[in-house]
């Protein structure tokens, strides 16, 4: 009679993956998002780069436009606040990241120790398989041998 392998945690290990893939899926999009601000910090030094470069041209010029300079300084400064606010996003990002993280690593680690009892379990029913299959053998192979037995006694001699 052939026996079917059953996980009764079956369920719960799924749930867990389910959980475990939710966790990644949490974990990506923090990173997706830490890089669209390291993304936007670039692009806004680049402009201040540009910026510095657009007044030093203006003091360079004999006749100092001092209403263009005070624009430019202005923009200097709005570009500078926004690489502060965006590192200090970048930081509060990569600190939830760390506890999502975590999150992600201890759900991980739940799956795994149901994944190894599943396999350990698969094992044990597989030995337990062989096991009767060489109970049936030796079953059948001694019923051969008494039935070859009693046949060559059953013979004339």
């Amino acid at each position: 009679m052939e026996r079917r392998f059953t996980f009764r945690f079956g369920p719960l290990l799924r749930l867990r993956q389910q959980h475990e893939d939710e966790q990644k899926r949490v974990v990506a999009s923090r990173l997706g998002e830490i890089r669209r601000l390291e993304e936007r910090q670039r692009t806004l030094l680049g402009r201040i780069e540009e910026q510095t470069d657009l007044t030093r041209d203006a003091l360079r010029r004999k006749e100092v436009d001092l209403d263009h300079l005070k624009m430019s300084r202005h923009w200097m400064i709005r570009l500078r606040r926004g690489v502060l606010e965006t590192e200090a996003e970048i930081a509060t990002h990569k600190a939830l990241l760390a506890q999502e993280r975590s999150k992600l690593s201890e759900a991980s680690k739940e799956t795994k120790v149901l994944s190894r009892l599943k396999e350990r379990r698969w094992e044990r029913f597989l030995a337990e398989q062989e096991r009767r299959e060489r109970v049936e053998l030796d079953e059948m192979n001694v019923l051969r041998f008494a039935h070859a037995e009693l046949e060559r006694e059953d013979e004339p001699a």
